[in-house]
């Protein structure tokens, strides 16, 4: 090595001393973060145990509040009964009662947005809860609705009447939906057994076409 390059070499030193010292310490920071990257891992891994057995927990809860319904909550077999049930366990788990109105569509064939035009063009419907879709589909298939029409226009406005509640058809249609509901939610070992094979083909039948967007009935 020449004078020049020891030269060179003790000018050059000090920049090559800062720069080794950088290395070191973001080798360092990077052992750090690894560790702690090792730990968290160690953590989740343990929350992840421990989510687990509170799964499993939760799962034999579940059967075991099953089987305690099924040893000592009677079949449910009317009305009252079966709705009184909903009602229990809407709150947590058909809190806006969609899961209601979509069994009531399903059993009759009715779609409440297109029976209304008038109102749905409106927008009333899209921030409807479940619940009082219903009423308006109930309204439909019972025939209680009444029809205005729209001065200067082919569109008809509905005021939905009271549905008389005490008939057999009544009865039968709520009786259906709310077995259906609660079979769809997993309740079914508390139900009585199914008695009318065809009834969902039946209530269809007797369930009004819906109206064309726009057209006077």
């Amino acid at each position: 090595m020449g004078l020049k390059d020891i030269i060179r070499a003790i000018r050059e030193y000090p920049a090559a001393r800062a720069e080794l010292e950088t290395a070191r310490s973001e080798l360092r920071q990077a052992q750090q973060e690894l560790e702690q990257s090792r730990e968290t891992c160690e953590s989740l891994w343990l929350t992840l145990d421990e989510q687990k057995d509170y799964t499993k927990f939760l799962s034999s809860k579940a059967e075991a509040l099953q089987a305690a319904l099924d040893a000592f909550c009677p079949r449910l077999s009317t009305p009252e009964e079966l709705k009184r049930f909903y009602d229990a366990i809407s709150p947590d788990m058909d809190p806006s009662g969609f899961t209601l109105y979509r069994m009531a569509k399903e059993l009759t064939g009715i779609d409440v947005p297109s029976c209304f035009p008038y109102e749905d063009n409106r927008g009333l419907f899209e921030e409807m809860s479940g619940h009082s879709l219903l009423d308006w589909l109930t309204a439909v298939h019972f025939q209680a609705v009444e029809w205005d029409i729209i001065p200067g226009s082919t569109y008809e406005s509905a005021t939905l009447r009271e549905v008389d509640t005490s008939t057999p058809e009544y009865h039968a249609f709520e009786k259906q939906l709310y077995a259906k509901v609660l079979e769809r939610m997993g309740f079914q070992s508390l139900l009585e057994p199914e008695q009318e094979a065809g009834a969902i083909t039946e209530l269809k039948q007797h369930s009004p076409q819906p109206k064309r967007g726009g057209e006077t009935r």
